[in-house]
């Protein structure tokens, strides 16, 4: 049996298999942190919209009384805020919104909601909900690091992704016998339920992955991509116009495909999760069969 037979009938027994599994393997242990933390800090970009609609205090149930306008709404805001400088005000253009107003106490300014029908204040424009999953979103572009670091970094992360799943493919590959084995999670199979899930979604997943990751190095060294794009033909082959590959890697990056509708909206942030499950269902796997597997041989020699 030749080496190109040995890949096609057991790729276990193949040399080059069992080097990509280890390059896959400690790519994913040093670099599935990282990976954890842009999965879902992109998810928290995808979920602003809601949580804006979820927790924004800017909505009101509309009264039969005559809302408070001018004057008379600034001298009512003047008492529910007795003790702050009344600020920047946007009067509701629409019954069922709330008038907002930027209150400053100290030199720090903070923005709220009011409610033109009761007198009453309607709470932070921007509550800690809101906070939190800003502050969760601007880790997937800057990591802490400021934003042209972040995205240096980000940029070196999309190539080291773009490996891991080239890697991860060529691990999928059971044999002319078992790879559609790959395709499915099959009960009862030699191999458990989680290195299966890993090998379903990252089958699955691959054009996502691939996406991502090269969308994210162009955000990153935008230069070295278009030299790259020129060396392989430039717009003549495809990559750089709207519509071409690029164009496409870029809309998956930022879940356009689909646009507005909602159920779009929340298939692509349950998407954006998958490289979370990949990272929690590799590292278990690895948990169970390496680690554990060392630990019960090394309580079996001492014993």
């Amino acid at each position: 049996m030749n080496t190109w037979q040995r890949w096609l009938q057991a790729p276990q027994t193949h040399l080059l298999r069992r080097a990509l599994f280890q390059v896959h393997l400690w790519l994913g242990i040093a670099f599935g942190l990282y990976v954890l933390v842009i999965s879902v800090s992109g998810t928290a970009i995808l979920l602003k919209s809601p949580f804006y609609t979820w927790f924004e205090p800017k909505t009101l149930e509309p009264l039969d009384t005559s809302p408070l306008e001018g004057d008379a709404l600034k001298a009512r805001m003047a008492e529910v805020y007795a003790g702050y400088n009344l600020g920047f005000t946007i009067e509701a253009f629409n019954e069922d919104d709330a008038t907002f107003i930027v209150l400053e106490k100290d030199g720090e300014f903070i923005p709220h909601y009011f409610n033109q029908y009761t007198g009453e204040d309607n709470g932070l424009a921007r509550p800690w909900m809101i906070k939190a999953v800003e502050w969760v979103a601007s880790v997937h572009t800057e990591l802490l690091l400021g934003r042209e670091l972040g995205r240096k970094v980000n940029g070196v992360g999309g190539v080291l992704f773009v490996l891991m799943s080239f890697t991860g493919l060529l691990i999928w590959w059971q044999g002319k016998r078992r790879w559609w084995e790959g395709l499915i999670i099959l009960p009862g199979s030699s191999r458990g339920t989680l290195w299966q899930l890993h090998s379903f979604i990252g089958f699955w997943a691959l054009i996502l992955m691939i996406a991502w990751g090269v969308s994210g190095f162009q955000l990153g060294f935008p230069q070295q991509m278009n030299s790259i794009i020129e060396w392989f033909g430039g717009a003549e082959a495809g990559f750089r116009n709207r519509g071409g590959v690029l164009g496409f890697f870029r809309d998956v990056h930022f879940a356009e495909p689909g646009g507005q509708n909602i159920f779009a909206r929340w298939a692509w942030i349950l998407a954006s999760l998958l490289p979370t499950v990949m990272f929690i269902s590799g590292l278990i796997v690895w948990w169970r069969r390496v680690v554990m597997r060392w630990y019960r041989n090394a309580l079996s020699q001492k014993s």
